[in-house]
């Protein structure tokens, strides 16, 4: 296991702004869907999931699949898992909403494909606003989530297109000030 050392002042003061306590470092684990959940969710059974991609802070490209992160108060790109995260908060408002986003070409061209965002919320009794798109479609979704939490999004094949995208964008406003920690997203498709 990882040690996990006490985040310096200025670190610490980012922390308090944001109500995140700095002390469950050590402890972060996102909520993560299991293959079971994935295959459901894309109609198909497990044994018919493909190899999926994960991408986080530390790890941000693989190959043609991109993540990008918008308006994060921190990254810590760590190789140890607890702090590889990244923080957002509604409560620091910039020219661009917090929120993320991946591009990346398709894992099976013409198969449904799944992403996920795990996340963890800083203060579970909060309402957090979120919406959600899908790409080639370029659909969104608003949604309202509390605690820790996986936002899925499922991404439809379009004909001809072999390039797909998801996006989470925070809606909460600043007086509301609703920090969360962005862990990784798991892009997973039909064999």
């Amino acid at each position: 296991m990882a040690v996990i050392k006490r985040p310096d002042t200025p670190l610490q003061e980012t922390f308090k702004k944001s109500k995140f306590d700095s002390s469950l470092l050590s402890t972060l684990k996102p909520t993560k869907l299991t293959d079971a959940a994935i295959a459901k969710k894309l109609g198909v059974a497990t044994a018919a999931l493909s190899t999926s991609v994960t991408l986080s802070p530390n790890k941000p490209r693989s190959g043609k699949k991109f993540l990008s992160m918008y308006s994060a108060m921190m990254v810590l790109a760590d190789p140890a898992a607890s702090n590889n995260i990244a923080l957002f908060s509604s409560g620091f408002p910039t020219a661009v909403s917090p929120g993320l986003q991946v591009a990346f070409d398709a894992i099976t061209a013409g198969k449904k494909h799944l992403v996920e965002f795990n996340i963890s919320l800083n203060e579970s009794n909060k309402v957090y606003k979120f919406r959600v798109f899908q790409y080639p479609t370029a659909t969104f979704q608003d949604i309202s989530i509390s605690g820790s939490q996986v936002i899925s999004v499922l991404i439809n094949p379009e004909a001809n297109i072999t390039t797909y995208g998801a996006q989470i964008m925070q809606l909460n406003t600043k007086a509301e000030n609703c920090g969360w920690i962005f862990h990784s997203l798991k892009i997973s498709s039909v064999g």
